[in-house]
């Protein structure tokens, strides 16, 4: 009977403590530290919080041809955005057009032209829109932001500083953007690109990222145009990129993944939250290094011979690692939906956090993250298919979800 109890005894004992360390696990999966300055600090594990989560994605739309319909046929560089209709609007870079097309994927009309008039462009951002439901388009060599109607009717532009990119505009007419200064000019360039929120005289309100440039900065002296380019493609062959994204409250999503770490900023530039994760960085392989020199544009490339084409990509200095995480995109449920690998026709590895920055999932999905987005309950996407530019239109159902 002694025998009996101690057996009980310690298999309760060693059932509480397997119960506390669960519990302690729990409480580390979901911790949230709350700073003396008011910044919320979302710390993620390795592990997500529900991992049977899945999001399966089904092609419902394709606007795009190989050959024959014009209207239908895209250039190298494509952007594509969506109104609240279900209307498309993809930028072709190449063209400097806007195409629009209805929810049914059917052509509508080309706005814009190359130009330096009113609704010509020479550089062309994607298509966003303004409070008021206008279009607007960031033109970097007009050094002006472009506003139109929905139909292609040209409304005003206004004159931005000499560099002035990536603009997003909040409610209140002010900029998230890329500017420039400390520049230096001599035998090496030198300069900071600097991220930040500014009014509507394009003041800064806040800065978000500041990243020191430099240029000529090698110490060898390329002895051929294929060793320059190497050392130019060495110096983005991944390497972090800056995202960020404004949500319809105003709040702006900011990361460099340099870290697995998202800023989120309210509509006045104050940091709120930071979401963090552990991870382990990603080598790069060799599917990885192919799949970088497929994407290049090939205008820069066909600057040197055929013959040195091979001997640029076996100069190319690569990093051992590669970023955190490459882009992410916010979901209308609020979620956060980070593109941590890609490769061209592969399977795209993809994390997803909560509303309140809590991480839910890792999964992989087939379909294209090019330019990802969602809305109208949809998700949009540019894919890449034999060198040719199409646009997908995906329906799409989560799966495994509970409540944590």
């Amino acid at each position: 009977m002694k025998t009996r109890i101690l057996s009980v005894t310690t298999i309760t004992f060693s059932l509480l403590i397997l119960f506390n360390a669960c519990g302690e696990q729990k409480g580390h999966r979901r911790s949230t530290i709350e700073e003396p300055d008011g910044v919320t600090v979302v710390n993620n594990p390795l592990e997500p919080l529900n991992p049977e989560l899945r999001i399966i994605f089904e092609e419902d739309l394709t606007i795009g041809v190989e050959d024959g319909d014009e209207n239908c046929m895209f250039g190298s560089q494509v952007f594509m955005n969506t109104d609240d209709d279900g209307n498309f609007y993809v930028t072709d870079w190449d063209r400097k057009t806007v195409r629009k097309y209805d929810s049914n994927g059917n052509f509508l009309r080309s706005i814009g032209r190359p130009g330096q008039g009113p609704g010509e462009f020479q550089n062309m951002s994607e298509v966003k829109f303004d409070i008021e439901g206008n279009m607007y388009l960031n033109d970097v060599k007009n050094r002006r932001i472009s506003f139109l109607s929905k139909e292609g009717s040209y409304i005003e532009a206004i004159s931005v500083p000499m560099l002035f990119e990536r603009v997003v505009i909040n409610s209140v007419g002010f900029f998230i953007a890329r500017s420039a200064d400390n520049v230096e000019l001599g035998q090496g360039k030198k300069w900071d690109y600097f991220y930040g929120l500014f009014d509507d005289k394009f003041n800064l309100i806040a800065e978000f990222l500041r990243l020191p440039q430099e240029a000529n900065a090698r110490d060898k002296n390329p002895d051929s145009i294929a060793q320059l380019l190497a050392d130019s493609l060495s110096d983005t062959a991944f390497q972090p990129h800056v995202n960020y994204v404004l949500d319809k409250n105003d709040l702006i999503y900011f990361g460099y993944p340099e870290n697995y770490e998202i800023k989120v900023y309210s509509s006045e530039g104050k940091l709120l939250k930071i979401i963090q994760r552990d991870f382990e960085p990603i080598k790069i392989s060799e599917r990885h290094k192919k799949d970088f020199e497929q994407n290049q544009d090939e205008q820069f490339l066909a600057k040197i011979p055929a013959g040195e084409m091979k001997k640029v990509f076996e100069l190319i200095e690569y990093p051992k690692y590669k970023p955190a995480y490459e882009r992410f995109i916010l979901m209308e449920n609020g979620w956060i939906f980070v593109v941590v690998d890609s490769v061209r026709d592969e399977s795209k590895l993809v994390d997803i956090f909560n509303k309140d920055g809590e991480y839910l999932a890792q999964f992989e999905t087939d379909i294209s993250t090019d330019w990802l987005s969602f809305n109208n309950g949809k998700a949009y996407a540019v894919a890449t298919i034999d060198d040719y530019k199409f646009i997908k239109r995906y329906n799409f159902e989560i799966l495994g979800y509970r409540d944590n």
